[in-house]
């Protein structure tokens, strides 16, 4: 037997379809029966991607319909990617590649496909080595309430130690989420904020510890350190939670942001703490002081 290419292996397929004999077909193409009825059996179980060539190698595992139910189902009410839907299942014991998962997810038109190859980039991680060295805090409009939301995150362990929505940015409620914060987790040793009028006088030749937030964090013993003008990435952290929180929420799977972000603290696995939860990270530093 001869190897079939793609065009012949559709033809045999087609001319089954219209009636004709295996033998008659088999005779035609001087192959075996059996191969006819092995192309009609692909083409059965997977459509005319059945009859391509495939990479050799160990072959890919059929998921049955239950894997595909939940991998639906997390991308419906979460908004994962695939390789967040992976670390899922592996967590729960199951092996599924993150390329299954994506196949899964074009096929069901939940994901749209990247034709463009994307250039690798070399990153380099700015991250502290211990809980509470540094806090992140920001301000971002509420798409869902209307209100504004402020956030304070730990630089190490992603945890969200504090938020709050209110009707104004002021320094007045980034003070007061700052203290609710250190009553629960402890007092960080600084806390990076952007050039926002809550934190930073901007005006030429001011006192910085003058102002109502940088004196309050002096007063404290918590120094203050200052994202990179129109280096957003400087205060990363914080604008990904906007980020994942607004992706997220939008879902319609969460009821309020504090259900939001208890999600994101203890349920929600992070690639950057290598798909653990921020509280267990926090947990694991803790219970080894």
């Amino acid at each position: 037997m001869y190897k079939l290419n793609f065009k012949k292996r559709v033809w045999i397929v087609k001319q089954y379809l219209n009636g004709v004999s295996t033998s008659k077909i088999a005779l035609a193409q001087n192959i075996s029966r059996m191969s006819v009825s092995n192309l009609v059996r692909d083409y059965n179980q997977y459509g005319w991607d059945g009859l391509k060539d495939h990479k050799t190698g160990r072959a890919e595992t059929v998921l049955n319909q239950t894997a595909v139910i939940v991998i639906l189902d997390l991308r419906k009410r979460f908004g994962y990617g695939a390789c967040h839907i992976e670390q899922i299942f592996k967590k729960k014991g199951f092996q599924i590649s993150h390329r299954q998962i994506e196949k899964v997810l074009l096929r069901n038109n939940m994901v749209v496909p990247n034709l463009k190859k994307q250039k690798s980039r070399k990153w380099v991680r700015y991250e502290l080595p211990n809980p509470n060295d540094l806090w992140h805090t920001d301000w971002s409009y509420d798409p869902f309430t209307g209100k504004q939301l402020a956030v304070y995150i730990d630089d190490r362990t992603r945890l969200i130690t504090s938020f709050g929505l209110f009707d104004r940015a002021t320094a007045e409620n980034s003070i007061a989420l700052l203290r609710s914060g250190i009553a629960e987790y402890g007092k960080p040793k600084a806390v990076m904020t952007d050039h926002g009028a809550q934190y930073y006088a901007n005006h030429p030749h001011a006192d910085q510890q003058n102002t109502l937030f940088g004196s309050t964090l002096s007063i404290l013993g918590i120094k203050h350190y200052l994202a990179r003008v129109n280096r957003p990435q400087t205060n990363g952290k914080v604008e990904r939670f906007f980020l994942s929180y607004k992706t997220e929420f939008a879902t319609g799977t969460f009821t309020s942001v504090k259900d939001y972000v208890q999600h994101y603290n203890e349920q929600r696995l992070h690639m950057s703490l290598h798909y653990r939860t921020p509280k267990e990270v926090w947990n694991d530093f803790k219970n080894v002081k």
